[in-house]
């Protein structure tokens, strides 16, 4: 009787095919399960990074022109056929390219070249592009540097608050005929694909 018993118990230790089945379901739920929610979470994280750079870019570009604009000067400049350009000028009918003069310019390298640099802003196929200058007066062969700075651009206004606290579409304001003249502040709106409109105020510091 006990031999009869013990080979009973080793043949009735074991797991029927249908606990195997049911074991496999319930591991494969579970497994379906935690990849779904593996799959949310690096969706979520991809998604809060690109957010992420998408807020650094918009701070950088708005800090970079912002310091640009701060550090305007009366300074005109002379175009690369000789004619005079206005410290600071907005392109016409529509062009979307303001231009200005600016002091501040950093020389690292201890270069032999003005601390007063030409810049720009222009909006060209979604791209606001910063361009700049190696030299003040241009010549017939000055390069001009170009930067990408900003994506996914829609739209650009800049308007400019006079000295009778009036806004303008474009600068110099008409009838103006004083190249040096600088307005007090200046208005930055821009239209993104994927965040909307921004508006940016900056108050001009150096007008002198």
């Amino acid at each position: 009787m006990r031999v009869e018993y013990y080979k009973y118990s080793r043949l009735s230790s074991g797991f029927t095919l249908l606990e195997l089945l049911v074991a496999l379901s319930i591991f494969a739920v579970v497994s379906v399960m935690a990849y779904g929610g593996l799959q949310t979470t690096i969706s979520t994280k991809k998604s809060s990074q690109k957010a992420a750079d998408r807020v650094s870019e918009l701070q950088l570009v708005m800090m970079r022109i912002s310091n640009d604009l701060r550090q305007v000067i009366s300074r005109k400049v002379r175009s690369e056929h000789g004619d005079f350009l206005n410290a600071m000028q907005s392109g016409e009918n529509g062009d979307a390219i303001v231009a200005w003069t600016r002091s501040g310019y950093r020389n690292p390298a201890h270069l032999k070249r003005s601390h007063v640099q030409r810049v720009a802003y222009k909006l060209e196929q979604q791209k606001l592009i910063r361009m700049t200058w190696p030299v003040l007066d241009l010549a017939q062969d000055s390069k001009t540097m170009e930067s990408e700075v900003l994506t996914n651009v829609e739209f650009i206004e800049w308007r400019f608050l006079n000295n009778s606290n009036e806004w303008l579409s474009a600068w110099p304001e008409e009838g103006e005929e004083e190249f040096s003249s600088l307005p007090q502040a200046v208005e930055l709106n821009i239209e993104l694909k994927d965040w909307g409109k921004i508006r940016r105020l900056i108050l001009l510091g150096n007008r002198t």
